[in-house]
């Protein structure tokens, strides 16, 4: 079996002048490994899956005029941005996504630079290197493998791609032998309105990439419209899927990680911090369910499981006892209002069902 290994980007080559900037402040790489034997499937599973989340978009009778209408992930990730765990679409479409990357058995590996505040930032030599990179990797793959492949990345520029290719040539012809010789050919370039590889590696770098890496490395650092606290959403959702995507061979995990900001290591991008508990509204206490369950309505407390209901009856008739007493003795009690019933002091006056008599203890005979 021979693979595909498709590459895009997701983020821009300036540099960032300050903390305060909409600069974007990552740029990821990445790179797809759809197995060759696959890709008929995969890419019509891909164009179904575009017309079942965003059926407005289509007009073509041809599923296969849909590949030419893309469905960036820029897009999708300022839709998550925007709406949070309400968009619904888009994230229902995420995960599709990504299911279809596991059923077909692909692998992901890519170079994601977390830019320094007020460094420079060498984009023509960051992207030449990711390339390298990639080629490496998917190199010792095939080698895994033991097999061949083949190397598609997003066009760029012509005098971008000329310079990424030729250093990849003139590894692989040098004298001293070919470092890649399981990829077949140097890196060639598509538009990706006509490779579904490329615009499933489109969402994979600017959908998930992109947003998991600003919210480990750059939100706290950095102020601007490119570091937002939902990308947590996107991160808690996705973090343990892509590393299983991930494949590790002479040591070296396939994504890496360079963070020339704070110098945090790769696997940062997969921490999913814990969610915080909520705080009660007295003290900062967390209360506890006894505590929660007596403040319930009559009616929501009878759903209750029946120890529960005994506890909360009898915490409620031993509350209700102690302020009548306080009461009665002239003591200063809680505001009640007045009534000329008489307060409720068993569990049926408190909305609770009676718990059940004690058995009656057997004779010995």
């Amino acid at each position: 079996m021979s693979y595909i290994c498709y590459i895009d980007e997701a983020g821009c080559s300036t540099a960032l002048p300050s903390a305060t900037t909409d600069i974007q402040p990552v740029l990821a790489i990445g790179g797809l490994i759809v197995p060759q034997a696959a890709l008929a499937d995969l890419t019509t599973d891909f164009l179904k899956l575009k017309r079942k989340f965003f059926p407005g978009q289509f007009q073509s009778a041809h599923l296969l005029d849909d590949v030419r209408q893309e469905i960036k992930g820029s897009d999708v990730r300022g839709s998550i941005r925007k709406l949070g765990t309400k968009a619904s679409t888009q994230l229902r479409f995420a995960d599709e996504v990504l299911a279809l990357l596991e059923h077909y058995s692909c692998r992901i590996l890519g170079a994601v630079w977390v830019k320094g505040i007020a460094k420079p930032f060498k984009h023509r030599e960051v992207y030449t290197r990711s390339v390298q990179m990639a080629c490496k990797r998917f190199q010792d793959f095939l080698e895994d493998k033991k097999s061949h492949g083949l190397i598609i990345a997003d066009f760029r520029t012509t005098q971008l791609n000329d310079q990424v290719a030729h250093s990849i040539f003139t590894q692989k012809y040098r004298a001293k032998g070919d470092p890649y010789s399981r990829i077949l050919e140097l890196p060639t370039f598509g538009v990706s309105n006509n490779h579904v590889g490329l615009q499933l590696t489109d969402v994979l770098c600017s959908t998930m990439l992109f947003p998991m890496a600003t919210s480990a490395y750059m939100y706290g650092h950095l102020t601007g419209v490119h570091v937002n606290a939902r990308d947590l959403i996107i991160r808690r959702r996705y973090a343990k899927r892509l590393k299983n995507l991930q494949f590790r061979l002479n040591g070296d995990w396939s994504l890496h990680v360079t963070d020339f900001n704070a110098g945090k290591p790769s696997a940062e991008i997969f921490v999913v911090p814990p969610v915080a508990p909520k705080k009660a509204a007295l003290g900062g206490v967390a209360p506890t369910p006894v505590a929660v369950a007596i403040n319930l309505k009559p009616a929501k407390r009878k759903a209750a499981p029946i120890a529960m209901q005994t506890v909360i009856g009898q915490k409620l008739i031993e509350a209700t006892q102690r302020a009548a007493a306080k009461g009665n003795s002239g003591g200063a009690g809680p505001s009640m209002p007045p009534t000329s019933r008489a307060l409720p002091t068993d569990a049926a006056g408190l909305g609770l069902p009676t718990p059940p008599a004690a058995l009656p203890e057997k004779k010995k005979p």
